[in-house]
């Protein structure tokens, strides 16, 4: 059982080690090496999640915590401390080339046993480890085997069904590991809905998620720009769907903590996006028209990251495309998405095309990104992978 005494005890234990911290290395405009012992708090604002001291050991190689304090505050999800001190303990275990295992040390959580003060596994992660449905088999021993871990770090990226399977697939054919895929969901290089796409709609989902590719090899890359670009403009929808506003005297305020209520899936075999939403929001980029999106219907929308004329040499494919998502979506509002370069077509054609894509029953969206802009912040996300750990 925890105690006041022994909290208070650990906050002052962690107070110490941030002012020693900060005189050995902050105030010297110095960064700890990996097997140093260094002090982490993970907040929200006035809200502390979790309080952590962590570092690799080197002989043993796994990461060990010397201290580990989690909240569970009543405003947001159960066991959301958990939660956020788990994803941190895993990605750095991962950063830090263990072999995904994490120790606890002696003062986490400890008890008397046959004279001999030990430590556990702390009470918050093993709910967490129930609500993710994974058993972990050391819990009074203080540690979380590498399987365990693994198993907990897939579960807290939140991969669909789908994806888990295909990403184990890839894992037994030696091309992915399932702990980079989640490192980079977690530290947010792509996220989930991001990588899903990338793991479920690209031919190569491994090569640009390992950033294989030398820029050298032109075809290569520009096989993995060119998945990386389509999975950045969901990514874009994503996040404008997501983003609530609020009216605030009278004016429209976007929020930063409250998002809408949106569910995301994936169609492998259309590479489209599919939405399931929790309260009414508006359909964006459709010009000239407000389309509602109630709860009681999905929204399906057919994702093509195109230049101009690359939109020009494949309407005829995106509209057969699009008569077999009106039918396998009967009911849901139905969406085409193109980037800014839509624009650019001839007038005519363009006119001409848009006629169809409405005939069909289906709203033409268009981002105000533009495919140069897509393709830069994708030739960014490969070059930012080639400095993540690589077995």
């Amino acid at each position: 059982m925890i105690t006041q005494e022994y909290i208070l005890k650990e906050i002052d234990r962690f107070a110490e080690k941030v002012k020693k911290y900060d005189s050995e290395y902050r105030q010297k405009d110095k960064l700890p090496k990996n097997h140093e012992l260094r002090p982490y708090r993970w907040c929200s604002r006035d809200i502390v999640f979790s309080l952590l001291m962590v570092k690799h050991e080197r002989y043993g190689n796994y990461l060990y915590a010397d201290l580990c304090l989690i909240a569970n505050p009543p405003q947001y999800y159960e066991n959301s401390g958990a939660g956020v001190a788990m994803g941190f303990l895993l990605s750095e275990a991962y950063k830090c080339g263990t072999t995904m295992e994490i120790v606890f040390g002696k003062n986490v959580e400890p008890r008397l046993e046959n004279g001999q003060q030990k430590s556990r596994v702390p009470a918050y992660i093993c709910d967490l480890a129930i609500d993710l449905g994974v058993s972990l088999k050391h819990v009074f021993e203080g540690h979380i085997s590498p399987f365990e871990a693994r198993q907990m770090y897939m579960g807290l990226a939140g991969f669909s069904k789908t994806a888990q399977e295909k990403i184990m697939k890839l894992s037994v054919g030696g091309k992915l590991t399932p702990e980079r895929v989640c490192f980079l969901v977690m530290g947010g290089l792509w996220s989930l809905p991001e990588a899903e796409a990338l793991i479920l709609g690209s031919a190569h989902p491994e090569d640009v998620l390992t950033s294989a590719s030398d820029p050298a090899l032109r075809h290569l890359y520009l096989d993995d720009l060119l998945a990386a670009r389509g999975a950045i403009l969901g990514g874009v929808l994503d996040r404008k769907l997501l983003k609530k506003e609020l009216v605030i005297n009278g004016q429209i305020v976007e929020s930063e903590d409250e998002e809408n209520d949106i569910t995301f899936d994936f169609d492998e075999e259309l590479y489209a996006k599919i939405y399931k939403f929790g309260e009414k929001l508006e359909l964006p980029w459709v010009e000239g028209k407000k389309v509602e999106l109630s709860p009681d219907v999905s929204l399906a929308v057919l994702v093509r990251s195109r230049t101009s004329s690359e939109i020009l040499e494949g309407a005829d494919r995106d509209l057969e495309h699009l008569s077999a998502l009106v039918s396998k979506y009967r009911g849901s509002v139905v969406g085409l998405l193109y980037p800014r370069d839509w624009e650019e077509i001839q007038t005519d054609r363009r006119l001409s095309l848009k006629r169809q894509i409405e005939a069909a029953g289906v709203y033409l969206m268009t981002s105000p990104e533009s495919v140069a802009g897509l393709d830069k912040e994708a030739m960014r996300r490969l070059e930012t992978g080639r400095m993540v750990r690589h077995e």
